[in-house]
């Protein structure tokens, strides 16, 4: 028994600090927050994780293990490019619903992740996510399916929109209600290929007025 409430109260520290992170952002949340919201001392948090930054990273390492282990389940059952590109933009949006706290507090912090040395296994777990992004957007390319000639490029312009879908998506929101809860099922015809990078001219693309504007996406 006391090794399940040790467990239980882990679990409810990480929960509770992903809510507050995600509501209020990493710098605004302090383990005292925590330890008051739970009604436990600041010393039994610091018994569990050791520091605040240590709570980040879990939460972010059980975060990425998750997309993770979603994207291997169905990209093994997907073998076309254009239904492997949907699927993935899909559970990226479904977590911003599904996974909601997590998802807003990972994507606030994204670039704490990407600089802090705690986060090395985090910043892994990312890459080879991204990893499997960029090899769709190639065998997509390589086979017609995707105008884009550079994979790289691309994928961190996906990532960028899903990223900060949490800044306007609002789970249950007006345009959320009423539409079909269905999964999305693959679609199997032939469509023409997909333009999903930017058009090449020198590297930019024009804007509406015929001058050149930067391609560059945030990540």
């Amino acid at each position: 028994m006391p090794t399940a409430q040790r467990k239980s109260k882990r679990g409810a520290i990480l929960r509770c600090f992903t809510e507050l992170v995600a509501e209020r952002g990493y710098d605004e949340v302090s383990l005292r927050d925590v330890a008051e919201a739970l009604h436990i001392s600041k010393g039994t948090v610091l018994h569990h994780f050791g520091s605040k930054e240590a709570i980040l990273e879990q939460i972010n390492n059980d975060y990425m293990r998750r997309r993770l282990a979603e994207a291997r389940e169905y990209l093994a059952e997907l073998d076309d490019p254009i239904d492997e590109l949907q699927a993935f933009i899909c559970q990226l949006m479904l977590s911003q619903q599904d996974d909601r706290a997590a998802t807003v507090a990972f994507s606030r912090e994204i670039l704490r992740s990407a600089e802090e040395p705690a986060m090395a296994e985090v910043r892994d777990l990312r890459k080879e996510f991204s990893a499997l992004l960029i090899d769709i957007l190639r065998r997509g390319a390589a086979g017609g399916a995707f105008a884009t000639a550079e994979p790289r490029l691309t994928a961190v312009q996906i990532f960028g929109m899903t990223n900060w879908a949490w800044t306007w998506f609002v789970p249950g929101g007006r345009l959320e209600r009423g539409r079909d809860r269905r999964p999305v099922q693959p679609h199997r015809d032939r469509r023409p290929r997909a333009r999903i990078g930017p058009r090449r001219r020198g590297g930019r693309a024009p804007d509406g007025r015929g001058r050149q504007r930067d391609a560059g996406a945030s990540g």
